[in-house]
């Protein structure tokens, strides 16, 4: 496949998280011909621009993100991590390859990986409860305590990545799921691939077994936590399937 046809990639990322912390992906993706794009979520932040964001409002902005590149005729590979899948699900709605070629349109969405993710066959919110400590609800403006975070997202990652990680985490609206929102089917018409980290803490490992059989897609599985892409031999997996689902 010459550069010029390889698709584009467009990493979503999780909750409290910054695309800097995935450049062990983007970085080598994009030294590969590919163009990367990694934008910041409206729910994650530092100031009040997030306050009252919720899924909707990232689903949303993602979706009006695609579109002006989907008209000049992009493909592109949706790659989401934990909550950003929940995001990658309802953006790619009706704006997949299938979709807008039965509208005599053209680009689209050639596919999603989800990496450890949220995924729910509705959009709405997920039934699986982020699991904070007793006393420790409210997480507007600031990121998860250093002790929780260590265990929940970088429990085998090396101490020296887990601090780098542990610094660029961001502030994360504190209604980032809206029980409130409506939960419409979703039926996204496009090949996924779901990569399975088997000893994640915050996305229970059953779950996501569940959702990849669900919503039907190819299972890639990780014997690691949350974290697969501060992992070397892990992110050589990843970029394996990342490239390999790019293949149109």
């Amino acid at each position: 496949m010459a550069s010029q046809e390889k698709p584009t990639i467009l990493l979503i990322h999780g909750a409290w998280h910054i695309p800097l912390h995935y450049r062990s992906l983007i970085d080598p993706l994009r030294s590969s011909g590919y163009t990367v794009l990694a934008p910041y979520l409206v729910t994650t932040g530092y100031d009040d621009s997030i306050d009252g964001k919720t899924h909707a409002d990232s689903t949303n902005q993602i979706r009006e993100y695609l579109r002006p590149l989907l008209d000049q005729g992009r493909k592109i590979l949706v790659v989401a991590h934990s909550a950003g899948g929940v995001v990658a699900t309802g953006a790619a709605a009706g704006l997949t390859l299938e979709d807008r070629a039965a509208q005599g349109l053209p680009g689209g969405i050639i596919g999603i990986v989800y990496i450890a993710a949220l995924v729910e066959p509705k959009h709405g919110r997920p039934d699986e409860p982020i699991p904070f400590p007793p006393g420790w609800t409210d997480f507007k403006k600031r990121p998860v305590p250093e002790d929780l975070a260590r265990m929940l997202f970088y429990d085998d990652v090396e101490e020296s990545r887990q601090n780098k990680a542990l610094q660029m985490l961001h502030w994360q609206s504190e209604m980032t799921y809206d029980p409130e929102e409506s939960e419409t089917v979703v039926e996204v018409r496009t090949p996924k691939t779901f990569v399975v980290c088997k000893k994640d803490k915050i996305v229970p490992p059953d779950k996501q077994y569940q959702r990849a059989a669900e919503i039907g897609a190819t299972l890639v599985e990780l014997d690691c936590a949350h974290s697969p892409f501060l992992l070397d031999k892990e992110t050589e997996v990843l970029l394996d399937v990342i490239t390999k689902a790019a293949k149109v």
